[in-house]
């Protein structure tokens, strides 16, 4: 296919996630007075996938007091401390400032994606590079300074600056709208989630491949266009 333009996932497609949520998350329970445990980060694992399958499912309500996107994420972000933790009676304030901690290190312990740089570094000179991110925009940011990838991309969409997640169709008429190609036939989209990335490529026209390290099975409501099993092989796709 003559595609020209690519966009990422960010975390689990070119950073591994696992790395930089475990360490965010032994600094967090670090402050609670809590020994970090493993089987209890499984746990938050866990509970965190749930918590924003929910939110991006839409079940999830909120308090009706919001002022603006950057208030209701940052109390979708900080309550989810409450929920886990709901042994501990914990405050508003204090979830705040758990969110903070657990944000602030989110993008301390930054490990890519084997073959994600030299991938990166082969491609940017004949595609556009986009990263598609449903986390937040600042840790973002700061996981691909530090991965030293910037200078590869061009655009980044993240969920948290504008309102919506993937797979939501808002979330791509908004990246629709940042990137320069507008023939969707000239655009892919690669990422590691059948729900979120995989699902929201196929309903909004774009065609997607799945990084698919572990490889897993999937359902036939997915039928991603490429499956990949190292970042490598996307060379061969395109």
């Amino acid at each position: 296919m003559n595609y020209d333009t690519l966009i990422f996932d960010l975390d689990d497609t070119l950073i591994d996630n696992y790395q930089s949520i475990s360490y965010a998350f032994f600094v967090m329970i670090s402050n609670l007075g809590i020994k970090y445990d493993h089987h209890l980060f499984l746990k938050w694992l866990e509970f965190d996938n749930t918590y924003w399958s929910m939110w991006e499912c839409g079940k999830m309500e909120l308090p009706k007091n919001f002022h603006s996107i950057s208030e209701q994420n940052y109390y979708l972000r900080s309550r989810r401390f409450q929920l886990f933790f709901n042994n501990l009676d914990i405050s508003d304030s204090m979830a705040f400032s758990l969110n903070d901690i657990y944000t602030n290190n989110l993008g301390v312990n930054i490990v890519l994606i084997d073959g994600a740089y030299s991938l990166l570094e082969k491609l940017y000179s004949k595609y556009d590079i986009v990263i598609a991110t449903n986390g937040p925009e600042d840790v973002a940011f700061n996981k691909i300074e530090r991965a030293n990838i910037k200078q590869f991309i061009s655009t980044m969409i993240s969920s948290e600056k504008i309102g919506f997640s993937k797979p939501s169709s808002k979330f791509f008429d908004v990246l629709f709208e940042k990137i320069k190609q507008k023939d969707k036939k000239k655009l892919l989209f690669i990422g590691d989630s059948l729900t979120t990335d995989i699902f929201g490529g196929m309903n909004n026209g774009i065609d997607t491949c799945w990084f698919n390290p572990k490889k897993l099975s999937h359902s036939e409501e997915y039928s991603p266009t490429y499956e990949i099993h190292k970042l490598i092989q996307l060379e061969y796709k395109l």
